[in-house]
């Protein structure tokens, strides 16, 4: 795994050091800092103590990451392929849960019996990911924990706790909810809201791991409660009805306007979008997260127009026809992958003269076979 490991030119780095963080106060406050603002008061109103905010840096260590919270150092997790790895031994923070065990510390100290404490870590995170509407390389989340005695480990005090919050951030919207295990929480679940009958993941969580609290020294005999990570982004598009993640960022007048309130969304005109399917020889295997990295970076200063990039289908060497092996220029131990991506500027049309440039450089960018080799489908407005 170690070998595995890239680590982030100085200049990426810098770049997401400088990157805004809506989660923050600002003049005028995001839309995403509102809702964040209206989900703790509500939790305070329904009787929960006023949250205590967590912050910290945004190049964390893979301690903090990953081991306090019981990840197995050989789990692809910490591969290059889901982790912007800075050097060795730190990255910037894949999760806000990065705050949480030295807060826990801290709070195990202070708490007395009977009382308990909430932590809430609000921040800006760094992944590699899909590409759709509903995701992006940096999104906004935030943890809030509630540390008690043993017996507010309880599965009614969990859902109580995810139905006061999404009351405050989605009110009137349904929500159903799954099993989802993880590494720092017993009988996670996963909760879905439902978007015009549709389920959109908006946040996980589970009671807080008697494991977790022994790997922080923390008695589990006299403290226990409950784990909650959220998406913000997702949480403020529902909120507001907002169609497009990257409309949160979009420096449009008309749609930079409507980011500071929680009003509902009022369309900005959606213009037409261009999509192609690229075919690629690559190596066998290579993740949808790499791919979209790679993409990313080969769009350049036209990545923004990236709506959405999907696997459509994978084909082994020795699937793929003869005539189609020679026009791809796939070697043997390669792969056909076959993306769909989808380009739209949410201010401007894209030109055709324009796509095509972004989509040769993907295609050259991604491609692994023969040099000079592979075919691209023909644009098609959709």
């Amino acid at each position: 795994m170690q070998g595995s490991k890239k680590y982030l030119a100085d200049t990426s780095v810098h770049q997401a050091l400088l990157l805004e963080d809506l989660t923050q106060k600002s003049t005028p406050d995001h839309a995403i800092r509102l809702l964040l603002d209206e989900i703790l008061l509500g939790l305070f109103e329904k009787g929960w103590p006023q949250a205590k905010i967590q912050t910290g840096p945004r190049i964390v260590s893979a301690e903090e990451n990953y081991g306090l919270l019981g990840y197995d150092p050989t789990e692809i997790t910490l591969g290059s392929e889901h982790t912007r790895w800075v050097d060795e031994h730190s990255l910037l923070r894949t999760q806000t849960t990065s705050r949480i065990p030295s807060a826990l510390q801290r709070a195990a100290q202070e708490r007395q019996p009977g009382e308990m404490i909430v932590l809430a870590a609000p921040g800006i995170t760094f992944r590699r990911d899909s590409r759709d509407r509903w995701h992006c390389a940096e999104p906004h989340q935030m943890d809030v924990w509630v540390l008690g005695d043993p017996e507010l480990s309880a599965h009614e005090h969990l859902l109580r706790l995810v139905g006061d919050i999404l009351e405050s951030a989605v009110p009137e919207k349904s929500w159903v909810y799954s099993d989802s295990p993880h590494h720092y929480t017993e009988g996670g679940i996963e909760v879905n809201v439902l978007n015009d009958g549709s389920p959109v993941e908006v946040l996980e969580c589970g009671r807080i791991a008697t494991s977790l609290l022994q790997r922080l020294k923390i008695d589990p005999l006299q403290h226990g409660g409950l784990a909650l990570g959220m998406g913000l982004d997702r949480l403020t598009m529902l909120r507001k009805g907002i169609p497009d993640i990257r409309l949160l960022r979009d420096r449009n007048v008309r749609v930079q306007a409507q980011m500071h309130d929680l009003e509902p969304w009022s369309a900005v005109s959606r213009l037409p979008s261009i999509a192609r399917d690229i075919s690629l020889a690559v190596t066998r295997g290579l993740s949808e997260e790499v791919l979209t990295e790679r993409m990313l970076q080969a769009a350049g200063d036209c990545a923004d127009w990236i709506e959405e990039m999907r696997v459509k289908g994978r084909w082994a060497f020795s699937e793929v026809p003869v005539q189609a092996v020679e026009r791809l220029g796939l070697l043997p131990g390669q792969e056909n992958v076959l993306l769909r991506v989808v380009l739209r500027d949410c201010s401007r049309s894209i030109t055709a003269a324009e796509a095509n440039a972004v989509y040769a450089h993907i295609q050259l960018a991604l491609h692994e076979g023969v040099p000079g080799a592979g075919y691209r489908m023909e644009l098609a407005k959709v």
